[in-house]
């Protein structure tokens, strides 16, 4: 039925039940598992600019690994299932857009997240990221409860 899943992820419980989802259904559909890191901000800002810190290229690549750190946990919580999906982790502070350019981009033909991520009362303050993918994406979306 579908020929590539993206699920995205940022490690929460309720995107923990959208990797588990998406393992599910993919049957031989290829899977990738998307990660965004919000970019640095001013104290990684600060350390780079007055201390002997990483330089912003440095910091960006920190804050990657650290997100294939997270995306790699969520998967290993799937076992066997997950050794076949394919890892992405990109750093932008906009995570609906990169969720929306990547399925884009890698011909995607179903989106696959959680309700939410942050919390009820973030996301209820800070907009829904969910809500936005499914505003705008122009693949189906599929949200896990």
């Amino acid at each position: 039925m579908f020929k590539h899943l993206l699920v995205a992820t940022d490690g929460s419980e309720h995107a923990d039940k959208a990797v588990s989802l998406a393992l599910r259904i993919a049957g031989a559909a290829k899977v990738t598992a998307l990660t965004v890191v919000p970019d640095y901000g001013m104290a990684e800002f600060a350390e780079v600019t007055f201390t002997h810190g990483p330089d912003v290229a440095q910091l960006r690549k920190n804050l990657a690994a650290e997100g294939r750190r997270k995306l790699d946990g969520v998967l290993a919580r799937h076992g066997a299932l997950a050794d076949a999906v394919e890892r992405l982790v990109l750093v932008n502070d906009y995570p609906h857009q990169a969720i929306l350019e990547t399925a884009e981009r890698l011909h995607c033909d179903l989106i696959v997240m959680g309700p939410r991520g942050r919390g009820a009362l973030a996301s209820m303050l800070l907009g829904s990221q969910t809500q936005r993918v499914l505003a705008l994406a122009r693949v189906p979306v599929l949200v896990a409860h």
